[in-house]
């Protein structure tokens, strides 16, 4: 008799054997330029999903060039650091529009400034 928690011994009697791997997506399995193909998708659309473009003013642009100059950063790294800045000069104002929860040391200053 077979254990019935051994899924690797081939069943003597009526029993076929699993193929090895991943069951295919389709009708069969994807040849490797499909896989490619469809990886190459999935990443393009993943990456769309993330980027944004933004077209700056030239007085935007030249205080964007000053904060890479500044920071010592990329264009990147500076308009995430901008942004989290500002969001955060905001806490405790309009953050409660968007569902911003405060940092524990925001929290506490925001409770000093109530209570004054």
């Amino acid at each position: 008799m077979k254990d019935p928690c051994d899924h690797y011994t081939f069943d003597l009697i009526g029993g076929v054997q699993k193929k090895p791997g991943r069951k295919p997506l389709g009708e069969r399995a994807m040849t490797v330029a499909e896989r490619k193909r469809r990886s190459r998708e999935l990443r393009r659309n993943r990456l769309q999903e993330l980027s944004v473009t933004v077209e700056l003013s030239r007085e935007a642009q030249k205080s964007l060039d000053k904060m890479i100059e500044w920071w010592g950063v990329s264009k990147k790294e500076a308009i995430n650091r901008a942004l989290l800045i500002a969001c955060q000069s905001q806490m405790g104002r309009t953050a409660s529009l968007f569902g911003f929860e405060l940092p524990p040391e925001g929290k506490a200053a925001a409770r000093k400034n109530k209570d004054i």
